[in-house]
């Protein structure tokens, strides 16, 4: 008989036990005949378990050969008549099985199958089966022998497996057997480890030292075996070590749950695309100036429809037009109305020809519009309402000019615009233009310019081509330094300030500003030219320009790309408003400053000023007047109140600072008046001379008149709410009426994240109650809107509102009523589109975003940080898993998923930004759309169905609570079919919180653990598990307190 081990043991007892066993193997005794010779030679030699079970064990056959049924026979007989025991049964097992046998790797290759279950598989079976049945008890005083041995298991099968994986390149499947034994020692580990008797192991002094060994063990063995071998049982034994005993406890003998074990308890929401989503996105997007760029707008989108390009198309193309539905209800400006009709009709049609340009085989473009156009509802308001009719005539059209862009750019075809709109498409006399050919018809001719830019705030589907060229066109006079085109050009741009609202769209401000800040800065002073006033003049258009449209934006330095703060422009924005004492300038400013009085007040002997002269200009720059406008104006005010100058000489030399060489020089004069203590100096009625004779000029010229309207645009805001307070304190000056009106109309100017007064008034009073309340009661509208079935318009939505509730109340606090409203949807079973449209408000573009991903020197894979201060409060709160459990077991389970979908929407492919002009070569539009897997691979539409989660078990329990509490039915089926780590985070309906961290009816184990395994883990049991297989169904640990407090 090919035995492992003939040899006999030293001692007499040793080698009387072995000649027994093996004579009654080599006579076929039965096991039941051996039960009375076996008791007697053991009450005359009392061997240990473990020499006997090792004595048997050496009867075990060699690789090549078939064991002897007897021998797990006998070895059934020794453990009834307990003169073996189960660990001592392991030990001998492994003591003599190949998984020992090797050191430093694999010696040899794995045995040759036999066509039979291996000894082991066999003995882990009867095991199993014995402990199920309640034969072998399992008691105190053997819990450390025992777990010792399947810690000696585990181990060992986890490192041979290990390096025959390394071995075998990972290549090499394990055979059947091999498998079936993996199998068996699991379903072994599990029925014991899940025994009720365990739960009095943490009580004995040595268990604190081995948990974490057989912890560690048991889940490297899940991992590297049973999920490598794709076991039905993989996972099970990770999830048994999350329940005590076998959890961390603290000094108290309190559980102590890991962060990944809390954070992974909570399961996510299905997952919803709403429509509100995507609607709050874009508005952010296009309220203030793009926070965006085309590659990562199209990568947050691709990131958002999962590749989806037709549902892409079909759900931006809706979003965009409930936008503009927005803007009209709401009687936004025309101009805030415009940028989002602009955008319809210039921007999405060159972002759909980037997308269906890259395909080799097209996108279905045509198909996508046409799915979507039917969502489109023109008729918003009931025909009897006022207005209705104005706002279907703006939808009606915005749709036609849309269809009409597209066919334009060749996305679509004129049978398929027929189609969609269902009558005679009127003509159209657009012509597609190309940056290169404005180039080229425009180049030498800046003053027809003004028509084209005319034509940059229409329809048609031109606006990239146009705005690139304007682009091109300032870089390229900013190189030859050609001033006075810069001149003719920034007076048009001027005149028409909100045109760069359409530009933006296509570029950045840095882009548009910096060569035209480093121009100012590097402005060419030649004290030695016939004449300064032209000089001054081309300087004055160009800074008047640059201050229009940083204070449109509300921009800063480094929203410019400027760098050297000594430089003029970033003085300039730094601070313009603050004078200097006499005693703080320099001889040269003291000198230009003395120059400048003395041109602005001297007089002859009419009384009349002599004007501003070469003699004053030569001396002093451009870049060196300017900073001294503030003192100017403070010593000017401080002469006319002691009387040094007359009312006439005063108001003759203010009247010389809106001609136009000078007219910018009001922006930091007007600011330094602002700040002015009017009423400590008592300087009211002078005040008053100035501002009448700045704010309504006598000059009647075209261009001055445009230069001085973008001037009020500038400091009408804070001059006039500075009038107001003078009118309350010194209501006898009826002078500040008159001034009041002419500020009115050029209000607001600027396109900020900015609330006004009367929105922060109608925000914070009741019946809102505030603007947190006020900003859950938006997103409750809003869930309410994309819940309800039929054609309705959209909300009204202004994404201010978030940005000014983080202002005012604090992120934490904005997110703690994000969190709470968000919660309360769960509960109305509307969870899945409140995180969606929660999760569009934080990640919605900032100025911080874009300033980041500009930095980005190379493309790379990560979160858009800094997307808003929320988010960084989402993060900061989510860091800390052990202080959810504090925290309500509802509040905790919305706060980590809103950060997860967070996250998720925020992680994109970033591109490198998408140079100016537009449009873009076909071959830079595939690489950008390869880049972002827009590729025909991805093209599949998935028509998922929505399932929306339901509400939580435990609303007002804090976590510490609902760890306590007994396992759901169907936290009980999640963990019995996990698959993968315990802190994988599934997609499935939402369960009570840390419900799989449950404690209960674990009494019931061993009972389950009998059907799954179906007698045994030697059976092929690979194939799906039902309920009845479910081990951990039913646990009960009603003994257990864990005392959380």
């Amino acid at each position: 008989m090919p035995w492992v081990n003939e040899a006999t043991a030293d001692s007499p007892g040793s080698r009387t036990f072995h000649a027994v066993l093996k004579n009654a193997l080599l006579r076929r005794v039965p096991a039941d005949q051996l039960t009375v010779p076996l008791r007697t030679l053991h009450s005359q030699y009392p061997l240990s378990p473990d020499e006997i079970a090792g004595l048997l064990l050496g009867f075990r056959a060699h690789n090549t050969a078939t064991d002897d049924p007897l021998l797990f026979t006998y070895a059934d007989t020794l453990l009834q008549d307990r003169l073996i025991t189960a660990e001592s049964l392991l030990s001998a097992l492994l003591n003599t099985s190949r998984f020992a046998k090797w050191k430093d790797g694999v010696k040899s290759d794995d045995p040759p199958s036999t066509g039979m279950p291996t000894c082991e598989e066999r003995m882990f079976n009867m095991l199993t089966q014995k402990y199920l049945a309640g034969v072998l008890p399992i008691e105190p005083r053997n819990f450390h022998p025992l777990l010792w041995a399947f810690t000696r298991w585990l181990h060992a099968v986890k490192e041979y497996e290990l390096a025959r994986q390394l071995r075998d390149a990972a290549l090499q499947p394990a055979d059947v057997y091999t498998f079936n034994l993996y199998e068996a020692l699991a379903s072994l580990a599990i029925t014991v480890l899940s025994h009720p008797a365990l739960r009095k192991v943490d009580k004995l002094p040595w268990w604190k030292k081995r948990r974490p060994t057989l912890v560690k063990d048991a889940r490297e063995f899940d991992m590297q075996v049973l999920q490598w071998i794709q076991s039905s049982l993989a996972g099970r034994l990770q999830a048994l070590v999350t329940l005590p005993p076998f959890l961390e406890t603290d000094d108290k003998g309190m559980p102590v749950f890991s962060d990944s074990q809390i954070l992974g308890s909570i399961q996510d929401l299905q997952t919803v695309n709403s429509r509100a989503g995507l609607y709050i996105w874009l508005s952010a997007c296009l309220f203030s100036r793009p926070f965006t760029d085309d590659a990562n707008m199209l990568g947050y989108l691709q990131t958002r429809f999962s590749g989806d390009i037709h549902t892409l198309i079909g759900q931006l193309l809706l979003a965009s037009f409930d936008l503009l539905t927005n803007h009209l209800r709401q009687k936004e400006t025309e101009s805030s109305i415009r940028v989002v009709r602009s955008f319809i009709c210039n921007k999405l049609p060159a972002l759909l020809a980037i997308i269906a340009g890259s395909m080799t085989h097209g996108v279905p473009v045509e198909a996508a519009v046409r799915d979507a156009f039917p969502s489109i509802t023109i008729d918003v308001l009931p025909p009897i309402t006022a207005g209705a009719t104005e706002i279907r005539e703006k939808l009606k059209t915005t749709r036609l000019e849309f269809l009409q862009a597209c066919m334009l750019h060749g996305i679509m075809s004129e049978g398929a615009v027929l189609a969609i709109i269902r009558e005679p498409l009127p003509p159209s006399k657009a012509t597609r233009y190309s940056k290169s050919g404005l180039l080229a018809k425009f180049s030498n001719n800046t003053g027809a310019v003004d028509g084209l830019i005319n034509e940059l705030q229409g329809m048609q589907g031109n606006a990239d081509a146009i705005a690139g060229f304007v682009i091109d066109t300032i870089g390229n006079l900013c190189i030859n330094r050609d001033t006075i085109s810069l001149k003719m050009l920034c007076n048009i741009l001027t005149r028409r300030i909100a045109a760069v609202d359409i530009i933006l769209q296509y570029t950045s401000p840095i882009q548009l500003l910096s060569p035209l800040c480093n121009q100012l800065d590097t402005w060419n002073h030649d004290q030695d030219q016939m004449e300064f006033t032209p000089s001054y003049e081309e300087f004055s258009s160009i800074l008047l320009f640059v201050l229009a449209v940083v204070h449109r934006y509300d921009l800063t330095t480094a929203d410019l790309g400027l760098t050297n703060e000594d430089a003029f422009v970033s003085k300039l924005l730094g601070d313009n408003a603050t004078s200097f004492s006499p005693n703080d300038l320099s001889d040269e400013q003291s000198a230009q400053l003395g120059k400048w009085i003395e041109g602005l007040y001297t007089t002859d002997e009419h009384g009349e000023t002599g004007g501003i002269g070469d003699e004053v200009m030569r001396p002093c720059p451009p870049q060196a007047f300017f900073p001294l406008v503030p003192t100017l104006f403070e010593q000017s005010v401080i002469a006319r109140r002691s009387g040094v100058l007359s009312v006439k000489a005063f108001k003759g030399g203010l009247e010389l600072l809106v001609e136009p060489f000078l007219l910018p020089s009001l922006v930091p004069g007007l600011r330094w008046l602002v700040k002015h203590s009017w009423e400590d100096h008592e300087d009211a009625d002078v005040l008053l001379q100035l501002l009448e004779k700045l704010i309504k000029p006598s000059s009647s010229s075209p261009e001055t008149k445009a230069m001085h309207h973008a001037i009020l645009g500038i400091v009408a805001d804070p001059l006039y709410s500075a009038l107001q307070t003078l009118q309350q304190r010194k209501p006898e000056k009826k002078e500040t009426d008159s001034l009041l009106e002419t500020l009115r109309p050029f209000l607001n100017q600027s396109r900020i994240l900015k609330a006004n007064r009367d929105e922060l008034d109608v925000w914070t009073e009741p019946p809102h109650g505030g603007i947190a309340r006020c900003l859950q009661n938006t997103i409750r509208e809003l869930v309410t809107w994309v819940t309800t079935t039929g054609p309705n318009p959209p909300p009204k939505y202004t994404h201010k509102l978030f940005v000014t509730a983080c202002e005012m109340v604090g992120p934490g606090a904005t997110l703690d009523a994000i969190v709470a409203e968000l919660t309360h949807q769960t509960k109305e079973n509307n969870g899945a589109f409140a995180m969606d449209i929660c999760a569009a408000m934080i990640c919605a573009p900032t100025r911080e975003s874009l300033a980041m991903l500009t930095q980005l020197p190379t493309p790379s894979t990560q979160a858009m940080m800094g997307s808003s201060p929320v988010r960084e409060a989402l993060r900061l709160r989510c860091s800390r898993p052990q202080q959810l459990l504090q925290e309500q077991a509802a509040s905790a389970e919305s706060l980590v998923r809103l950060f997860r979908k967070v996250e998720a929407q925020l992680t994109i492919t970033h591109m490198p930004q998408i140079g100016l002009p537009l449009p873009l070569h076909k071959e830079a539009a595939d690489q950008i759309m390869a880049d972002l897997g827009l590729t025909d691979a991805n093209m599949t539409a998935q028509d998922a169905s929505i399932t929306v989660a339901g509400g939580d078990a435990f609303d007002n329990a804090d976590l510490a609570t609902v760890l306590e509490q007994p396992l759901s039915d169907e936290a009980v089926q999640s963990l019995a079919n996990m698959s993968a780590d315990v802190g994988a985070l599934p997609s499935t309906q939402t369960q009570d919180i840390f419900g799989d961290l449950g404690m209960d009816n674990l009494d019931s184990l061993a009972a389950e653990m009998a059907t799954a395994d179906g007698g045994g883990a030697g059976g092929s049991n690979q194939g799906e598990q039902n309920a009845e297989d479910d081990i951990f169904a039913e646990l009960d640990m009603n003994n257990l307190d864990f005392g959380f407090s």
